[in-house]
């Protein structure tokens, strides 16, 4: 009896090893390489990402992966989101590694990527942004995240027509990302008829702006200041503060981010208005599903990082519908898949890659600091 059990075991084994040569089934695993700043000074920013993504790629993998093929991902660090480190992290998962499709935060080095990205055949999908420069970087490089120049004129709108700010100055961080939604307020102001009484900028990671914010005082007080920053603004607030400043300040989602309140506390409370996701307190059945699956991972909350969390998530299941679409294959027929990506439900809003490769949802409403907690504007 034995002798037949391990006969029979042996004909299931060799039936099914026939069956795939002659079916060309590719059990690979499909490779995935998630380009993330795990260190610098958005390192929060970019473990969430990273917890998003894996969140998604067991979901799938645990309903049968690709095609029968699990997903597997590559990790690099981006080092604050900087150029270099950024490009070497790409080399590295196309060259080396042989990834299919790179899962991108860093904005910076972004156009050196896309044209490696051209000569090997991998696509790149920029999942925390979308902006019309990113559209510019070619085929290969794709933007899921939040429109940058929309949330940019969404402020700008939010600065002229409920404000009633006529003159604003700008304090701009130097990263592509931030010239991004700065370039959009600017823009958005000035069309309304706004005036931008003097632009003046920062290196990220600086801590003195009093040289930069005494400049943008030296002839008139504007009425608000736009900040565009990746923490820095806590710093400004006070620092803008202490020197006689006494306006609102504008800006985008990092106004969110932890080292703000900490730094300029009261301080931020009925004059700093920003764009933030419109779901940050109000979450939909999917994604308090979503928390769920990330507190049984983590044992946490993920708190006010579950916007970074679900465009993470978002970015693999994007790229996980393109596979579908190609049966598992990468190159060309990749491409080809995401720009088929249309009305995509994802946890952060809806996505639909244009002609251009980008995504031009905000993702965005209007808050403010009140008593010390953020609250819709209206």
């Amino acid at each position: 009896m034995k002798k037949y059990l391990i006969i029979a075991v042996a004909i299931v084994i060799v039936g099914s090893l026939l069956y795939r040569a002659g079916h060309n089934v590719d059990t690979k695993p499909i490779k995935m390489g998630g380009l993330f700043d795990l260190t610098g000074v958005t390192a929060d920013i970019g473990e969430s990402l990273k917890r998003g993504s894996e969140i998604a790629i067991e979901k799938i993998n645990a309903n049968g992966g690709i095609n029968g093929r699990m997903i597997e991902i590559v990790y690099e660090d981006a080092t604050d989101g900087a150029a270099k480190p950024a490009i070497n992290g790409a080399q590295k998962l196309m060259n080396i590694d042989k990834v299919d499709i790179i899962l991108d935060y860093p904005y910076s080095g972004l156009s050196s990527i896309a044209k490696t990205a051209e000569q090997l055949k991998i696509p790149v999908l920029d999942v925390i942004d979308s902006s019309d420069q990113i559209a510019s970087f070619g085929d290969w490089v794709f933007g899921v995240g939040m429109y940058d120049d929309g949330v940019g004129k969404f402020v700008a709108e939010f600065a002229k027509n409920e404000l009633g700010a006529k003159n604003v100055a700008m304090l701009v961080g130097k990263d592509e990302y931030l010239y991004a939604v700065a370039g959009g307020f600017e823009e958005g102001f000035q069309s309304l008829g706004g005036n931008i009484t003097r632009r003046e900028e920062f290196l990220i990671g600086e801590n003195d702006f009093r040289t930069q914010l005494l400049k943008l005082f030296a002839k008139e007080k504007p009425e608000a200041i736009f900040v565009s920053h990746f923490g820095e603004g806590g710093k400004i607030i006070k620092q803008a503060s202490e020197l006689g400043f006494s306006g609102a300040f504008l800006g985008s989602d990092t106004f969110s981010l932890a080292d703000v309140p900490r730094v300029a506390g009261k301080l931020l409370d009925h004059r700093t208005y920003f764009g933030l996701w419109r779901n940050f307190d109000s979450q939909t059945k999917e994604q308090l599903e979503f928390v769920e699956l990330y507190k049984q991972k983590y044992g946490e909350e993920p708190g006010d990082y579950l916007f970074y969390n679900v465009l993470g998530y978002d970015g693999v299941m994007v790229a996980a519908e393109a596979l579908k679409k190609t049966g598992g294959d990468g190159g060309e027929k990749l491409k080809n898949a995401l720009y088929q990506t249309q009305n995509h439900q994802g946890l952060s809003g809806p996505i639909s890659i244009d002609q251009s490769g980008i995504n031009r949802d905000t993702k965005t409403m209007m808050v403010m600091y009140k008593d010390g907690k953020i609250v819709r504007y209206k």
